[in-house]
């Protein structure tokens, strides 16, 4: 939109002449003003110099006095003989600089010009005081001629004590008179300073006096004028809010400083759900109403110049868009794609005064004045059904992912070991909800049931883990998260678990569809048992053929694989010893936390290793043995960096459960023992694989249930040696349940 606007003067002439009229009236007062003024300033420095005459006068007068009486003292005499000296020259020169004109010297020993004095009463004054100076003068030069041969121990010569008498005698007769005259001096000078400030006055009174009439009468002639304008644009106005109100979207202009306009339409406030907008900032109307929770739509940060970085909240990045919008150099066509406004998920408040959430769409056009840009015009639109629409597809099609992703991990897992896992994970699911159910009496049995239910969900993750079951593994570990923020809050109550309960709930009826899937599979699972051939086994994870045990090379890849290190997992000696089921469960969750760590934490990337002039491929060696006939061994061992003493220690201390100085006496041995305490990481962020400082607690929950042994090895940049000690538990044999409290169990370590 273009217009093309011509100055009418012709149209303004009475009011452009009434405005030069009172300009030139406000210059001429102004220039009088400066005028008198600057006259009345130059009679102000008369006065006070008529006012210093009076007074030199009598400092002469007195002056000579003091002369008269220190004819014997010397000091005195000079020091009056001085003043003296500088009041009569200050006097005689002030005196002919007021008959005459010229300068003299004023306060502070600036000099100043003195005009000389015109008027009657004034040039009277001055003609008598020179009468009567000139005698009383030539008796002060004689004596200051005389003075100069005075005697030199000080003694006053004849001729000094004659010329000192006759000036003395010419203050007495002439002391008075001469301070009449100057009395008359300066009233006259006042009087003239009085009538200059009166004629100011006059000027200043007749001067406002025509300006208010000058005033008014632009006053009226505006007011006429207004009048006119009113009607035009009232016409306007109301075929404009005509088309504001009828609209449906929300349309307002914004300027170059992003301030909103006076004119919106009418659905504009019930759209963004804010009463008043005209006047506001759109980038702080943004900040108001935007949802951060709500990931929107925004243009990445290599296409906007301005935009430093993808920290930028999104009211941000619109206001650098906006002000792109305002630059002639851009083409509008250009950056229509980067509207960062295209969908957002803003605030609103309803009529019950609830707050709901809504989705706008934004669409910004030019808008021209004299071919420059003046404002951006702004519509907004209420997308809300559409994005619902669009988001309940995309819900189902998640959701029919997940199923697919879940029926792809069930046809890649071996069916008995699926089996298992279901079997187990519903005993798991039955403590964690056996924990939820406890009542507690205190905050810390609050926080307790964080720590326990860390412990079983740890389990069940890491099972979900070894079997590449990643739907189930990603469940953990969001429920994971859920139970780090409930550890972090300070308030922590038993109500603040029904967001884990509901993670729960929805995790047991996921788990109930892949048992009601594996059942439905279970045909396909019979004819796999018949025609073994018929299938790449390569693609299956686990098999019973080692009972069960062949997963873990499965598992230590898929770990390696996406913790970027390349290891080689060699076992021996699993498959060799008879256990008890739920016996022989727990000895895979031992594996599975320490091999884990072992690839997380143990082995180098690629790089680092080929730094340390090692194998790209690291090793890990996993093996049991039976050292007698009722105990085994287990030993887990990685050829990577060994544990990091000064880590742990740094980490133990930030953990704040001991002191910097109580760990200051603490050995190697005891430092690494801290790895198995709940809740310790040495991992920088938390990951599926690493970071909650679960693992090794786990297994020392269950080498504490069974009364055994841990040993722990280490050398720094060589390797790192886990050995376990336990019970074998054949499965003829039952299981005896034993209450362990929290200091039974051992653990050794060597720092080897």
């Amino acid at each position: 939109m273009s217009t093309s606007l011509q100055f009418d003067y012709g149209k303004y002439r009475g009011i452009l002449i009434s405005v030069a009229l009172f300009l030139l009236l406000d210059a001429s007062v102004l220039l009088l003003n400066f005028y008198i003024s600057f006259e009345i300033a130059g009679d102000a420095v008369g006065v006070n110099l008529a006012g210093r005459q009076r007074m030199l006068s009598q400092r002469m007068a007195k002056t000579l006095f003091v002369l008269d009486s220190s004819r014997t003292d010397p000091a005195a005499f000079n020091a009056a003989y001085d003043e003296l000296l500088l009041s009569k020259t200050l006097f005689d020169d002030t005196l002919q600089a007021f008959i005459q004109g010229g300068p003299v010297r004023g306060a502070g020993n600036t000099t100043v010009i003195l005009d000389a004095v015109m008027n009657r009463a004034g040039r009277d004054a001055l003609h008598n005081t020179a009468q009567l100076w000139r005698p009383y003068k030539n008796a002060v030069d004689q004596l200051i001629a005389s003075a100069a041969t005075k005697k030199p121990d000080g003694e006053l010569t004849p001729e000094v004590e004659n010329a000192l008498a006759a000036a003395v005698a010419m203050a007495r007769l002439h002391n008075l008179p001469i301070l009449a005259s100057m009395n008359d001096l300066t009233l006259s000078l006042e009087e003239v300073a009085a009538s200059k400030a009166k004629r100011l006055r006059l000027i200043q009174t007749i001067g406002i006096s025509l300006a208010i009439v000058n005033f008014l009468f632009i006053l009226l002639h505006f007011v006429r004028q207004l009048r006119d304008s009113d009607a035009v644009i009232e016409k306007a106005r109301r075929e404009t809010t005509e088309i504001l109100d009828t609209v449906n979207e929300g349309l307002f202009l914004i300027d170059h400083q992003l301030i909103i306009g006076e004119q919106y339409s009418a659905k504009l406030p019930h759209i963004l759900g804010v009463s008043a907008v005209a006047g506001k900032s759109f980038h702080a109307l943004l900040e108001s109403i935007i949802n951060p929770a709500i990931a929107s739509s925004v243009a990445p940060s290599s296409v906007l110049p301005t935009v430093p970085s993808l920290d930028l909240t999104l009211a941000e990045t619109a206001r650098q868009y906006v002000e792109l919008l305002f630059d002639p150099a851009i083409k509008e066509k250009l950056i229509g794609d980067l509207n960062p406004l295209n969908k957002v998920a803003v605030n609103s408040v309803q009529a019950n005064g609830d707050l709901c959430e809504k989705y706008l769409q934004f669409t910004f056009a030019r808008v021209y004045q004299e071919r420059a840009i003046s404002h951006v015009l702004v519509t907004v639109q209420d997308i809300s059904a559409q994005v619902t629409l669009a988001q309940a597809l995309r819900d189902s099609r998640q959701h029919n992912d997940a199923q697919l992703q879940m029926l792809t991990s069930l046809l890649h897992t071996h069916p008995q070991l699926l089996n298992e896992f279901i079997n187990n994970s519903f005993q798991c699911f039955t403590r964690i909800h056996g924990i939820l159910q406890q009542p507690t009496k205190t905050t810390q049995a609050v926080r307790d049931k964080a720590v326990a239910i860390f412990r079983e969900l740890h389990h069940f993750k890491g099972e979900a883990a070894s079997l590449k079951l990643d739907f189930f593994e990603n469940a953990a570990h969001r429920m994971e998260d859920s139970l780090a923020r409930l550890r972090n809050k300070q308030d922590l109550t038993g109500h603040d678990y029904a967001t884990l309960a509901e993670q729960l709930d929805k995790l047991i009826n996921d788990t109930r569809q892949v048992q009601q899937l594996t059942a439905r599979l279970g045909q396909f699972t019979r004819v796999s048992a018949q025609a073994p051939r018929s299938l790449n086994n390569q693609h299956i994870t686990g098999s019973r053929r080692n009972d069960g045990w062949d997963h873990l090379h499965d598992f230590v890849q898929h770990i390696a694989l996406r913790n970027g290190k390349r290891v080689q997992l060699v076992v021996s000696g699993l498959s060799e010893i008879a256990l008890a089921a739920d016996y022989a469960q727990q000895l895979k969750e031992i594996c599975i936390q320490l091999l884990r760590n072992a690839v997380v934490h143990g082995i180098e990337t690629p790089h680092d290793r080929a730094l340390s002039e090692k194998p790209q491929t690291g090793r890990v060696d996993l093996r049991l043995a039976a050292i007698a006939p009722a105990e085994m061994e287990l030993m887990v061992m990685d050829d990577g960096q060994g544990l990091d003493t000064v880590a742990i220690r740094n980490k133990a201390i930030a953990l704040g459960k001991w002191s910097e100085q109580e760990m200051d006496g603490w050995s190697s041995e005891q430092l690494r023992s801290v790895i198995f305490h709940p809740g310790f990481t040495t991992a920088k962020e938390v990951t599926k694989d690493a970071g909650r400082g679960a693992g090794l607690d786990l297994v020392m929950q269950h080498v504490i249930a069974r009364r055994g042994k841990i040993t722990v090895a280490s050398r720094a940049g060589e390797f790192c040696r886990f050995v376990i000690h336990l019970p074998i538990v054949a499965p003829a044999q039952v299981p005896q349940e034993v209450s362990v409290s929290p200091g039974s169990g051992h653990v050794d370590v060597d720092g080897s």
